[in-house]
């Protein structure tokens, strides 16, 4: 096979990305103000054809690496009349999702700003990204950490990022989280899970808001469909489990409910001011996020690769179960497709692919043929799935919004 047969069919595969956002959901959309000119995603396509999530990684990989664009102008970074460089900024972005979503969104040329609990772990994940992508690839690592645990971190990271006059904060990507962790409290005595998982990115969220406005920037919170037990594990009375019997996973399940509650309310508040706000589920990816629940298991013990060409990888796949390439691939089309830009308090279960709404057969080609499409036996007089995002209201949204911005009052800038 030539090599040039090879680019011609891995370009078709990467521009035929799907566009599953249905046209009612874009006109239920306010009008957005004008956006200056950005580089163009790589997922804007005129088809309907759906990429596969293992040819995702590497294809733009591959064509970065020749020095060839994805798109009109992919591999063009953005920068804004006064020169600064457009960035993209992913949070717990050496590991997991969080580095597959940030080496994703640099092989699109996108510059990326990678925020990890310590500078060394941010300084390797820009090693690792450019010795997969390519030297030339804009990966940044600012010199201050981002600890989530302390407000007080976040906040000197906030101001970090604010005080660089060569980079303007285009995407906001809110990925570092724990799971099923025990009972412990942040420095600033919150249980953990709704420290890290929210509060912490609640307050890094308020510092750049102001940056985003102007670009029409989007905010990406990674959640999971976890978040489904929340009619179960949210308190909102009780968001640090000073009141109820401790249990890991209600903890996090309960974390994950608030990542998409905050998407919804950021998503209303922000509207006016073109920024747009979603939420996702990554899949079923074991990463190093399940070191406190099925230690075995964590990424960094595994060759992800051979798992994958081996019977019980395939199994696994066919399963639902993504690695973490397929898991990060959400949260690069929310970041970076075009189609993206224009959609806003939803909750993503893949590229264009809202839940609740999804039919019978987009469930089952994207994988997640495990979830209800709500025509399956009993499902509509269950209510479901609907029924189990009944937490999921404005109420609720503006409640832990305005508990949330008391907590953090004393960090704020």
């Amino acid at each position: 096979m030539t090599l040039a047969l090879e680019l011609a069919r891995a370009s078709s595969r990467t521009l035929g990305a799907t566009r599953r956002v249905d046209d009612a959901s874009r006109r239920r959309q306010a009008v957005r103000p004008h956006r200056p000119v950005r580089a163009v995603a790589a997922d804007d396509s005129t088809t309907t054809t759906t990429t596969s999530r293992r040819g995702f990684v590497r294809d733009a990989a591959f064509l970065s690496a020749l020095g060839l664009s994805l798109g009109p102008s992919t591999l063009a970074r953005a920068e804004t009349e006064g020169g600064r460089e457009r960035c993209v900024l992913v949070t717990g972005a050496n590991s997991g999702i969080g580095l597959t979503a940030a080496r994703q969104i640099a092989a699109r040329g996108k510059t990326v700003v990678v925020a990890c609990r310590s500078v060394e772990k941010s300084e390797r994940a820009v090693r690792e990204i450019r010795a997969d992508v390519g030297a030339d690839a804009r990966v940044v690592a600012l010199n201050v950490p981002l600890e989530l645990t302390d407000l007080a971190s976040v906040r000197e990271y906030a101001l970090a990022l604010l005080n660089r006059h060569d980079l303007e904060l285009e995407v906001l990507v809110c990925n570092a989280g724990i799971m099923a962790a025990p009972l412990e409290r942040t420095k600033q005595g919150h249980e953990l899970h709704f420290g890290i998982n929210h509060l912490g990115h609640f307050l890094l969220a308020d510092a750049l808001t102001p940056e985003l406005r102007k670009n029409g920037g989007r905010v990406v919170s990674v959640s999971s469909l976890l978040a489904m037990i929340g009619d179960f594990a949210l308190d909102l009375d009780d968001l640090d489990w000073k009141r109820r019997d401790y249990d890991p996973w209600y903890a996090y399940g309960a974390s994950k409910a608030q990542n998409v509650l905050f998407a919804d309310e950021l998503a209303r508040r922000e509207a006016e001011h073109g920024v747009v706000a979603n939420s996702l589920h990554p899949g079923i990816v074991t990463t190093n996020l399940v070191r406190y629940s099925v230690p075995n298991m964590v990424q960094s013990n595994r060759d992800l690769e051979k798992e994958r060409a081996s019977f019980l990888g395939r199994l696994a796949s066919k399963a639902g179960i993504r690695n973490p390439d397929e898991g990060g691939r959400t949260s690069t089309w929310l970041a970076t497709a075009d189609e993206a830009g224009d959609v806003t308090g939803k909750f993503f279960i893949d590229p264009g692919l809202v839940y609740p709404g999804a039919t019978r057969a987009q469930l089952v080609e994207a994988g997640d043929w495990f979830l209800t499409s709500g025509t399956e036996f009993l499902a509509p007089q269950l209510g479901f799935p609907d029924k189990l995002f009944e937490w999921r209201t404005e109420e609720n949204a503006k409640k832990l919004w305005a508990k949330s911005q008391e907590m953090v009052s004393e960090y704020t800038i």
